[in-house]
């Protein structure tokens, strides 16, 4: 490997003591160390709180009993409130929390908002909050410059503009309306066809019909009454913007006049689907992200009214990054169709993965198209990614020369994909994430300031100044942000600085850390561990065009040998080691993996949903699940994400094969975002990692257990009478001795022991071994005479039930695809088929599949406390069920998963009612059994808090709402 690379930031460098220190200064600290600082400036917000207040009009400042009363009230209700989120709230502010984006927030930003909270300015217009209408101008001009958007007027580039929205979701929205056709009075896309249609013959604008020339996006210059309809759909966006200052230039058209003139024709007024008839413009345009975007670009498409169809899903690569070869393939696909493309979203940090997507890949799209014809705006989703260009980009404030800067993290390709944000046309960051801000405070940013004037409700300013300006006409959100989030940003910009050596700095350490991190993934496991740990981003020997498994190896284990357990010092001492640090872990600061186990036997396990217990349960451990565990005992926490198939495609197969799986399930992976720059020092990440090994540890025994084949009890209900009886074992995914759906016909002999379902709902009879046996053993005549009559794994037929028994009395049992699931079995039915079913048929069995339910649609089913069985439930005594009868192609003793889609065969068709011994149970099958007794799994499989934990803190709340006292007058 290549030696330390030489220049005046070192690409590779361990922070500084007196680096540490200052970035330290910024925080209240993991254990308070800055509490007497802080204090200290509590006590003089107040102070001149009240000296502000003394000095106005200070009269009459009597204490009343009534004002002391109120007084007291509120120092109770303020101590309950403290005790509780003392004793609930999460510890963001500890290095051991590595989960989701939230950290201990800076101290310049957090006094900046308190300071400015008493006032309580509300940035909606000038008058109203002069001084923070002006911070918030002046922070939207600090981002701007920050992505290499230009701020200085009187040059030929555009002059840049942003403002604070409350988050990232509200930004995304509004960079999504100013481009689509929602409510813009000036909207981008369709204001060059009312525009040609107000200059028509006869219209208040004809007279520049004649005269009023627009160059096209492949550089023609033509008549704008000349240009086609798809000509002008797709203008470039400084085309557009530039039309209001040349009707004002080159035909003295006020503002004022054009904007009453406009709103005759606009699509607020006139709708976009009448204006595109008359266009005869019939293909809807679209929105295209990448599939793994955020969920802010669906509501945002729900919201104004695009619609899912139009916004449009561009694959991801193994990296997860945007595929832009698909998405060239997307736009070529439009362009033959001529379907206008309304904007391109490059992700410049995935949420999930901290991935950014190739936007120079993206910026050379936009230029080929355009000289095909076709124009877009490229717009960058930087909320997570966009304050991490402070590590390269640098606004010159107080940066002395040669500053000790650490640049480990920024990979080459990762800072030239940010350097290329300038070209985007807007840009979403949010500051209340990487910049460390309290929440709410989002941006945008345009690269053209005169783009904000496409969302105001005013004539725009033919002048690019923002002097003076009430921003609050611009954007989504009327209210506008509070003032106090904008002198937030404000003082933590000025504070910190957007330098290098200042926010870089700080940025630096922690993607340092992440590194490390990154480190510990990798090279945790062995070929002799119990367990398997798998990083999303490859080591770099794994992404050699033919990867060797043998300098894998090796590569792992110099990992374990240079970096792991190594001090900064070590580590900056050893260029190998850095550099190779370096090419670890994602794009930015988030590192995502997951963790498969091995059998007693050295086996790898190849099944998905159990790898997926297994990363659940590991996340349940480090995390905090229900109101009763206490936040401060959890020792290291993550958090953890799905790859779902349909969305992730590649990535996810890629990640699986890795992992050594088997299947097209979506897959639980976990997650560790590093934002604290607390965890560089005494190698407290060697110590997180010794924790999450222990947990894995144990949980991998927890696997072993519940896929170990043991002797227990089995549950049956039985269906039948007379001479011929049926056992139907209830299955429980939980554990691998009772893993199966299986009907066996036995011979009654002598009384067996029979109990009733605890659930009063239940009527069906219940049958248990009474001792200990393996659930084969069972099937082959230990304890019961008789043969398999079905035998299947759990997986098999959606939205189906297994039709058996006799001629003269059938019965059904719900055949289970997914969990979590429902068990189903009715006993007694009645049948009515427009042809009688044979003997050999239902002795085997057939496939039902019920018409007139759709159980799709139900599930997942909620545990039996939540399962409202009333006379409406689908499957109760006297419910019918419109039904399609299939011929089972697959033997009886079939063990492997059955597709639906070869179930072909149409016996006949038909009715059956439910008429008796039903059994309705969602617990046995879903609820952990005892290899996890002591902690049951209380989120589902994509990470939502199932009904009984919401239940826990709806219940913790009420009793702290309890305590709260209120003043009661007479």
């Amino acid at each position: 490997m290549s030696s330390l690379p030489t220049h005046k930031y070192p690409h590779f460098r361990i922070p500084s003591s007196a680096d540490h220190e200052r970035i330290s200064a910024l925080f209240l600290g993991p254990k308070g160390e800055n509490a007497e600082f802080l204090h200290s400036w509590f006590n003089t917000i107040v102070a001149q709180q009240k000296a502000a207040r003394d000095a106005y009009f200070p009269e009459d400042e009597a204490k009343s009993k009534a004002f002391v009363q109120m007084t007291e009230i509120i120092s109770s209700n303020l101590t309950e409130l403290l005790t509780v989120l003392g004793q609930k709230s999460i510890p963001f502010y500890s290095p051991r929390y590595s989960a989701h984006m939230s950290v201990d927030q800076s101290l310049p930003a957090i006094l900046g908002y308190i300071s400015t909270m008493f006032f309580n300015p509300n940035n909606v217009a000038f008058e109203a909050s002069p001084l923070t209408t002006l911070l918030e101008l002046e922070c939207g001009l600090q981002l701007c410059e920050m992505m290499g958007y230009n701020r200085l007027e009187g040059t030929d580039a555009p002059v840049g503009w942003g403002h604070i929205a409350s988050g990232g979701t509200v930004a995304n929205l509004e960079s999504m309306w100013w481009v689509s056709f929602f409510d813009a009075p000036r909207n981008l896309k369709f204001y060059p066809l009312s525009l040609r249609d107000a200059s028509a013959e006869g219209a208040e604008l004809a007279f520049i019909r004649d005269s009023f020339a627009v160059k096209t996006c492949t550089g023609e210059t033509k008549l704008l009454k000349d240009c086609t309809a798809w000509e002008l759909l797709n203008l470039k966006v400084e085309t557009i913007l530039d039309m209001p200052d040349r009707l004002h230039s080159e035909y003295r058209i006020s503002p004022e006049f054009l904007d009453s003139v406009m709103s005759k024709y606009i699509i607020q007024s006139i709708n976009k689907d009448t204006l595109m008839q008359k266009w005869g413009i019939d293909a809807q345009p679209v929105i295209l992200s990448p599939s793994t975007n955020h969920y802010s670009w669906p509501k945002a498409a729900a919201v104004l009214g695009i619609g899912s169809d139009n916004l449009l899903n561009v694959a991801v690569d193994k990296f997860a990054r945007m595929d832009t070869v698909e998405l060239d393939k997307i736009l070529q696909k439009c362009l033959d169709e001529k379907r206008a493309v309304y904007q391109v979203v490059a992700v410049i940090g995935t949420t999930e993965e901290g991935g950014v997507d190739r936007i120079e890949d993206i910026i050379q799209l936009r230029e080929k198209y355009n000289a095909k014809g076709m124009s877009f705006v490229v717009h960058a989703d930087a909320a997570w990614g966009g304050d991490i260009w402070s590590k390269r980009s640098g606004i010159p404030k107080a940066d002395a020369p040669g500053t000790f800067v650490p640049h480990v993290g920024l990979r080459k390709d990762t800072a030239r994909q940010l350097a290329h944000l300038k070209f985007a046309d807007s840009i979403t960051v949010d500051p209340h994430k990487a910049g460390y801000i309290p929440y709410p405070a989002g941006a945008l940013c345009y690269r053209d300031g005169r783009m904000r004037y496409l969302l105001t409700w005013s004539a725009p300013y033919l002048h690019q100044g923002s002097e003076g300006e009430s921003i609050g006409v611009y954007g989504v959100e009327g209210r506008r942000q509070p003032g106090a989030a904008a002198a937030a940003v404000f003082m933590a910009h000025e504070t910190i600085g957007l330098t290098p050596s200042g926010h870089g700095s700080l940025l630096g350490q922690a993607m340092y850390t992440c590194r490390r991190y990154a480190s510990h993934w990798s090279a945790m496991s062995t070929d002799d561990t119990s367990f398997v740990v798998v990083p999303f981003n490859p080591i770099p020997a794994e992404l050699e065009p033919s990867p060797d498994p043998k300098k894998i190896e090796e590569q792992k284990e110099f990992i374990r040998k240079n970096i792991l357990y190594k001090s900064n010092t070590e580590l900056y001492h050893n260029p190998e080691a850095m550099e190779l640090l370096n090419q670890l872990g994602s794009d930015l600061n988030i590192n995502v993996f997951a963790c498969n186990f091995r059998y007693l036997d050295g086996t790898l396990n190849t099944d998905i949903e159990e790898a997926n217990w297994l990363n659940r349960r590991i996340f349940e451990r480090l995390s905090v699940t229900s109101a009763e565990e206490d936040p401060l005992s959890i020792p290291f926490y993550l958090t953890s994400t799905t790859f779902k198939q349909a969305d992730y495609g590649v990535c996810a197969t890629e990640m699986k094969r890795r992992m050594g799986l088997v299947g097209n399930q979506d897959l639980v992976v976990l997650r560790n975002v590093v934002m604290s720059p607390f965890t560089t020092v005494n190698d407290f990440v060697g110590k997180m990692a010794d924790v999450f090994q222990k947990v894995l540890e144990e949980e991998v025994k927890n696997a072993r257990i519940r896929n170990e084949i043991k002797p227990g009890i089995h549950t049956f209900l039985l269906h039948g009478s007379g001479e011929k009886c049926f056992l139907v074992h209830t299955p429980t995914i939980h554990m691998a001795s009772g893993r199966r759906q299986i009907i066996l016909s036995v011979d009654l002999e002598g009384g067996l022991p029979a109990i009733r379902h605890a659930h009063e709902k239940v009527h069906a009879l219940i049958i248990h071994n009474s001792r200990p046996m393996l659930l084969d053993d069972i099937v082959d005549g230990s304890s019961f005479e008789g043969k398999v009559t079905v035998g299947r794994s759990l997986v098999s037929f959606p939205h189906a039930v297994l039709l058996y028994g006799t001629p003269e009395q059938m019965h059904l049992d719900h055949v289970i695809l997914v969990v979590p699931n429902i068990n189903l079995s009715a006993g007694e039915i009645q049948c009515e088929f427009d042809k009688d079913l044979r003997a050999d048929d239902l002795a085997k069995g057939l496939i039902v599949v019920a018409q007139n339910v759709h159980e799709a649609s139900m599930q997942p089913f909620p545990l039996m406390e939540n399962l409202k069985i009333d006379a409406n439930f689908f499957f109760n005594v006297g419910k019918t069920l419109q039904v399609v009868v299939y011929k089972d192609p697959y033997p009886a003793s079939t063990m492997d998963p059955v597709p639906i889609e070869n179930v072909k065969e149409i016996v006949t068709k038909g009715t059956i009612t439910l008429t008796g011994n039903l059994y309705v149970d969602s617990d046995a099958l879903n609820v952990a059994s005892e290899a996890s007794a002591d902690a049951p799994l209380l989120h589902n499989k994509y990470g939502s808090m199932t009904p009984g934990t919401i239940k826990s803190w709806n219940h913790a709340v009420h009793q702290f709402h309890k305590k709260m006292a209120t003043v009661v007058t007479k």
